[in-house]
Protein backbone atom coordinates (compact mmCIF):
# COMPACT_ATOMS: atom_id res chain seq x y z
CA UNK A 1 0.00 0.00 0.00
CA UNK A 2 2.94 2.40 -0.02
CA UNK A 3 1.78 4.54 -2.80
CA UNK A 4 0.92 8.06 -3.77
CA UNK A 5 -2.75 7.25 -4.14
CA UNK A 6 -4.55 7.63 -1.34
CA UNK A 7 -8.16 6.95 -2.67
CA UNK A 8 -9.17 4.06 -0.80
CA UNK A 9 -7.95 2.05 2.13
CA UNK A 10 -9.04 -0.87 4.16
CA UNK A 11 -8.85 -1.05 7.91
CA UNK A 12 -8.85 -3.64 10.43
CA UNK A 13 -7.95 -4.32 13.89
CA UNK A 14 -6.39 -6.91 16.07
CA UNK A 15 -8.49 -6.74 19.00
CA UNK A 16 -11.83 -6.62 20.66
CA UNK A 17 -14.20 -3.95 18.63
CA UNK A 18 -14.38 -0.64 20.21
CA UNK A 19 -16.12 2.77 19.35
CA UNK A 20 -12.22 4.12 19.39
CA UNK A 21 -10.98 2.08 15.95
CA UNK A 22 -13.93 3.97 14.06
CA UNK A 23 -12.67 7.50 15.50
CA UNK A 24 -9.26 6.54 14.40
CA UNK A 25 -10.51 5.74 11.25
CA UNK A 26 -12.44 8.66 10.85
CA UNK A 27 -9.72 11.05 11.46
CA UNK A 28 -7.09 9.49 9.84
CA UNK A 29 -9.24 10.06 6.39
CA UNK A 30 -10.33 13.68 7.23
CA UNK A 31 -6.52 14.85 7.71
CA UNK A 32 -5.13 12.58 5.39
CA UNK A 33 -7.67 13.88 2.80
CA UNK A 34 -8.79 9.80 1.96
CA UNK A 35 -11.66 9.41 -0.26
CA UNK A 36 -12.59 5.92 1.32
CA UNK A 37 -11.66 4.35 4.71
CA UNK A 38 -12.97 1.10 5.34
CA UNK A 39 -13.31 -0.25 8.76
CA UNK A 40 -13.52 -3.77 8.38
CA UNK A 41 -14.25 -6.27 11.42
CA UNK A 42 -13.66 -9.92 11.14
CA UNK A 43 -15.58 -12.52 13.18
CA UNK A 44 -12.40 -15.12 13.36
CA UNK A 45 -8.82 -15.09 13.08
CA UNK A 46 -8.88 -17.21 9.97
CA UNK A 47 -10.81 -14.65 8.10
CA UNK A 48 -8.21 -11.99 9.21
CA UNK A 49 -5.08 -14.38 8.57
CA UNK A 50 -7.02 -14.80 4.93
CA UNK A 51 -7.69 -11.25 4.61
CA UNK A 52 -3.95 -10.87 4.88
CA UNK A 53 -3.01 -13.99 2.60
CA UNK A 54 -5.36 -12.01 -0.33
CA UNK A 55 -4.00 -8.90 0.50
CA UNK A 56 -7.24 -7.07 0.87
CA UNK A 57 -6.28 -5.33 3.60
CA UNK A 58 -4.17 -2.13 4.09
CA UNK A 59 -3.68 -1.04 7.61
CA UNK A 60 -3.80 -3.55 10.41
CA UNK A 61 -3.98 -1.94 14.11
CA UNK A 62 -2.24 -3.99 17.09
CA UNK A 63 -3.06 -2.58 20.66
CA UNK A 64 -0.86 -3.82 23.73
CA UNK A 65 -3.98 -4.08 25.65
CA UNK A 66 -4.76 -7.55 23.30
CA UNK A 67 -1.38 -9.11 25.02
CA UNK A 68 -2.80 -9.73 28.76
CA UNK A 69 -6.77 -8.73 28.49
CA UNK A 70 -7.71 -11.99 27.22
CA UNK A 71 -8.76 -11.45 23.74
CA UNK A 72 -6.50 -13.76 22.17
CA UNK A 73 -4.36 -16.77 23.30
CA UNK A 74 -0.63 -16.38 22.70
CA UNK A 75 -0.56 -18.95 19.89
CA UNK A 76 -3.28 -16.73 18.22
CA UNK A 77 -1.26 -13.73 18.27
CA UNK A 78 2.00 -15.57 17.17
CA UNK A 79 0.22 -16.22 14.02
CA UNK A 80 -1.11 -12.65 13.57
CA UNK A 81 1.95 -11.11 13.91
CA UNK A 82 3.99 -13.31 11.61
CA UNK A 83 1.24 -13.08 8.66
CA UNK A 84 0.85 -9.33 8.76
CA UNK A 85 4.42 -8.09 9.36
CA UNK A 86 6.16 -9.93 6.85
CA UNK A 87 3.53 -8.64 4.66
CA UNK A 88 5.02 -5.44 2.62
CA UNK A 89 1.74 -4.96 1.15
CA UNK A 90 0.39 -4.10 4.90
CA UNK A 91 1.54 -1.28 7.10
CA UNK A 92 1.14 -2.82 10.50
CA UNK A 93 0.27 0.39 13.61
CA UNK A 94 1.42 -0.86 17.47
CA UNK A 95 -0.30 0.99 20.26
CA UNK A 96 1.95 0.91 22.91
CA UNK A 97 0.74 1.40 26.60
CA UNK A 98 2.16 0.75 30.15
CA UNK A 99 4.33 -1.68 27.97
CA UNK A 100 8.36 -2.28 29.68
CA UNK A 101 11.59 -1.44 27.38
CA UNK A 102 12.33 -5.55 27.07
CA UNK A 103 8.85 -6.28 25.81
CA UNK A 104 8.98 -3.25 23.36
CA UNK A 105 12.29 -4.11 21.24
CA UNK A 106 10.96 -7.49 20.80
CA UNK A 107 7.74 -6.40 19.39
CA UNK A 108 10.05 -3.78 17.27
CA UNK A 109 12.01 -7.41 16.68
CA UNK A 110 8.94 -9.23 14.97
CA UNK A 111 8.56 -6.14 12.23
CA UNK A 112 5.89 -3.79 12.55
CA UNK A 113 5.98 -0.49 10.43
CA UNK A 114 4.91 2.25 12.94
CA UNK A 115 5.16 2.17 17.23
CA UNK A 116 3.74 4.86 18.50
CA UNK A 117 2.48 5.68 22.57
CA UNK A 118 -1.91 5.86 23.50
CA UNK A 119 -0.59 8.54 25.29
CA UNK A 120 1.08 10.72 22.36
CA UNK A 121 -0.80 13.22 20.12
CA UNK A 122 -2.82 12.46 17.29
CA UNK A 123 -0.86 13.76 14.65
CA UNK A 124 1.70 11.80 15.66
CA UNK A 125 0.12 8.47 14.24
CA UNK A 126 -0.94 10.87 11.06
CA UNK A 127 2.98 11.51 10.67
CA UNK A 128 4.04 8.49 10.92
CA UNK A 129 1.48 6.91 8.17
CA UNK A 130 2.32 9.49 5.66
CA UNK A 131 5.95 8.69 6.18
CA UNK A 132 5.20 4.78 5.32
CA UNK A 133 2.94 5.53 2.40
CA UNK A 134 4.35 7.36 0.79
CA UNK A 135 8.41 6.26 1.07
CA UNK A 136 9.63 2.99 1.05
CA UNK A 137 11.81 3.09 4.03
CA UNK A 138 11.37 -0.16 6.05
CA UNK A 139 12.46 1.28 8.97
CA UNK A 140 10.31 1.25 11.92
CA UNK A 141 8.69 4.57 12.51
CA UNK A 142 9.12 4.76 16.36
CA UNK A 143 7.56 7.85 17.96
CA UNK A 144 9.52 9.86 20.63
CA UNK A 145 7.56 9.10 23.25
CA UNK A 146 8.53 5.36 22.67
CA UNK A 147 12.12 5.77 22.18
CA UNK A 148 12.39 7.60 25.14
CA UNK A 149 10.76 4.10 27.46
CA UNK A 150 13.12 2.36 24.59
CA UNK A 151 16.30 4.49 26.05
CA UNK A 152 15.58 3.10 29.31
CA UNK A 153 18.24 0.52 30.56
CA UNK A 154 17.48 -2.54 30.79
CA UNK A 155 20.38 -4.80 31.74
CA UNK A 156 20.36 -8.74 30.85
CA UNK A 157 19.07 -10.80 33.11
CA UNK A 158 21.14 -13.98 34.40
CA UNK A 159 19.41 -18.00 32.81
CA UNK A 160 18.99 -17.90 36.56
CA UNK A 161 17.13 -15.13 37.57
CA UNK A 162 14.96 -15.57 34.44
CA UNK A 163 13.96 -19.24 35.57
CA UNK A 164 12.81 -17.93 39.10
CA UNK A 165 10.27 -15.38 37.49
CA UNK A 166 9.16 -18.09 35.11
CA UNK A 167 8.94 -20.16 37.83
CA UNK A 168 7.08 -17.23 39.78
CA UNK A 169 4.24 -16.43 36.67
CA UNK A 170 3.87 -20.50 37.23
CA UNK A 171 2.34 -20.40 40.64
CA UNK A 172 5.29 -21.09 42.61
CA UNK A 173 6.25 -19.50 45.90
CA UNK A 174 10.02 -18.72 46.91
CA UNK A 175 9.82 -21.08 49.07
CA UNK A 176 8.64 -23.83 47.19
CA UNK A 177 11.23 -22.35 44.16
CA UNK A 178 14.28 -22.68 46.97
CA UNK A 179 12.76 -26.22 47.57
CA UNK A 180 12.68 -27.19 43.79
CA UNK A 181 15.80 -25.79 42.97
CA UNK A 182 17.72 -26.70 45.99
CA UNK A 183 18.58 -23.14 46.94
CA UNK A 184 18.82 -20.93 49.64
CA UNK A 185 15.56 -19.37 50.19
CA UNK A 186 17.53 -15.85 50.53
CA UNK A 187 19.50 -16.26 47.08
CA UNK A 188 16.09 -17.33 45.58
CA UNK A 189 14.82 -13.66 47.68
CA UNK A 190 17.84 -12.31 45.69
CA UNK A 191 17.60 -13.68 42.35
CA UNK A 192 13.94 -12.34 42.30
CA UNK A 193 14.93 -8.82 44.02
CA UNK A 194 17.82 -8.36 41.05
CA UNK A 195 15.34 -8.99 38.29
CA UNK A 196 12.48 -6.82 39.31
CA UNK A 197 15.40 -4.17 39.45
CA UNK A 198 16.75 -4.80 36.34
CA UNK A 199 13.74 -4.88 34.50
CA UNK A 200 12.57 -1.71 36.21
CA UNK A 201 9.60 -3.23 37.88
CA UNK A 202 8.32 -2.01 40.93
CA UNK A 203 6.01 -4.18 42.72
CA UNK A 204 4.35 -7.60 42.29
CA UNK A 205 1.62 -6.86 40.13
CA UNK A 206 4.08 -4.89 37.74
CA UNK A 207 6.41 -7.64 37.67
CA UNK A 208 2.76 -10.11 36.77
CA UNK A 209 2.06 -8.18 34.46
CA UNK A 210 5.46 -8.33 32.66
CA UNK A 211 5.13 -11.75 32.65
CA UNK A 212 1.77 -12.03 31.38
CA UNK A 213 3.11 -10.19 28.35
CA UNK A 214 6.39 -11.80 28.18
CA UNK A 215 4.13 -15.05 27.31
CA UNK A 216 3.62 -13.54 24.29
CA UNK A 217 7.12 -13.13 22.87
Amino acid sequence: MKTDTLKTISMTYFHRYHMSYDLIASFIQHEMNIQTITLKHFPGLEDLLTAIEENSIDIIIFNSSCLFDGSFREKEIRRVLDASCGNKHIITIFFAQNMKSALLKKMLDAGVNIVVSLQDRPQELIKALAEKMTTSDEKTYISQSVCENLQQECTELTPKEWEVINLIREGYSLSEIASKKCRAMSTISTQKRNAMNKLHLRNENELLLFLHQNEFF
